[in-house]
């Protein structure tokens, strides 16, 4: 029997407490007997640490240890010859076209270069990067410089945002697959490469558990709203203070919660004041994911008005609309591919313009007033998470490409 892969997984930041997904997956891939070894090439917050897997030994790369960058890399370019020619001709011909990628991408090499000695040394059956971005150029160039397959995930902001990164194009070309969790995803991927022939697993997130099933009762009281998301333009939260004064200035009494933190705070906190929904909106903030449960519990009816923001970001399936499923909340969302890869209509929630602040305050409305409804879509979402969204069965997926690549690596060495 043959001993299982080690695979390297490359992250920006390890552990981030809104990333929560991919501690669940990085989790349900060593539950199907790969091992796993994480690599964060940035430092995250000590409150952030806390939250890391007990199991799964973490290697931080520290912004001090780029001053090893003066050693490491002549010693990479006596190593291989033309590292610094191609590098260039890449850059010529993907030069990232905003300062985020940009720098993102010289930080990437700088992390690859100088951690290549020990990868070379320590030889993980596999280098991952977990986004498109940062990540997956840290694992092309560790690939290269220590003859290690590499393979990335592509999903969502790191594909789309800005027209996703430079050198998503080369990377596809030479990763052994690419993981995506959706399959706007895997068209989207298909279209980028180029022509080229690229291996695209589709695997999806998945909750690592079910959670017990509520008990909501009858009781006469203002609707419950939630939102969970973080603070940032694709996410809408602007569509749900334009429908909440809507619903206010019909006389509907509503309690509206939206958890999450982010850039836009102030400014949502100003609309809130200035259209006098301080009693019925608030902002929650950031909050660990035992605080983000009780939301849960706590509410009648989830709300996601995700968009394709200015810079073309936008969501894929957003986790907590799988989440909110588990938890027998109707869900009301927007018309975007990835969020209707979940929500279908009628079915699971319902799908509406959140553009449109009345057509976005008559479903809250029609919801909050049918009991039943409400009951029969939460039902039917829990169903839906049970078929497709449980780590247990998605992260099979993954970690059979892991294994599988290794084996054609295996049979091609020998």
């Amino acid at each position: 029997m043959s001993a299982p892969p080690t695979i390297a997984y490359i992250f920006e930041r390890y552990p981030v407490l809104s990333q929560t997904f991919l501690r669940r997956e990085v989790a349900g891939v060593c539950g199907q007997g790969v091992r796993v070894e994480i690599h964060s090439m940035l430092m995250p917050s000590a409150a952030d640490r806390a939250h890391a897997l007990a199991d799964v030994p973490v290697d931080y790369f520290r912004w001090w240890e780029a001053a090893k960058l003066v050693i490491a890399l002549p010693r990479e370019l006596l190593r291989d010859r033309t590292l610094l020619r191609d590098g260039w001709q890449l850059y010529r011909r993907y030069r990232p076209t905003n300062p985020e990628n940009f720098w993102t991408t010289v930080w990437a090499m700088i992390f690859a270069v100088c951690r290549a000695n020990r990868m070379r040394r320590h030889r993980p059956d596999r280098i991952h990067g977990v986004w498109a971005t940062g990540p997956a150029t840290a694992a092309a160039i560790l690939g290269r410089l220590c003859g290690i397959p590499f393979s990335f995930g592509g999903h969502a902001h790191d594909i789309y945002r800005h027209g996703g990164d430079a050198f998503l194009e080369p990377k596809l070309r030479a990763a052994s697959f690419v993981h995506t969790t959706t399959v706007a995803g895997v068209t989207y991927l298909h279209e980028r490469a180029g022509g080229a022939a690229v291996k695209i697993i589709l695997a999806r997130r998945g909750l690592d558990r079910l959670p017990p099933k509520p008990v909501r009762d009858a009781v006469a009281r203002p609707i419950r709203l939630l939102s969970v998301g973080r603070l940032v333009p694709k996410k809408g939260h602007d569509y749900q203070l334009v429908a909440s004064a809507l619903l206010k200035s019909w006389g509907m009494p509503f309690d509206l919660r939206i958890v999450g933190g982010g850039p836009l705070r102030d400014e949502l906190q100003r609309r809130i004041d200035r259209d006098g929904l301080s009693g019925s909106v608030t902002l929650c903030g950031a909050l660990p994911p035992e605080r983000v449960e009780e939301e849960y519990r706590w509410a009648d009816i989830f709300w996601h008005t995700g968009v394709i923001d200015p810079q073309g970001d936008r969501d894929g399936i957003p986790n907590v609309i799988p989440e909110a499923f588990a938890h027998c909340l109707p869900v009301i969302s927007s018309r975007t591919a990835g969020p209707m890869e979940a929500v279908t209509h009628e079915t699971t929630g319902l799908v509406v313009d959140v553009s449109d602040a009345r057509e976005l305050a008559d479903a809250v409305k029609r919801l909050a007033g049918d009991l039943a409804l409400r009951q029969q879509l939460g039902e039917n979402g829990r169903r839906w998470v049970e078929e497709n969204f449980l780590i247990a069965r998605n992260a099979e997926t993954l970690a059979h490409a892991f294994r599988e690549a290794g084996h054609q690596i295996k049979r091609t060495s020998a």
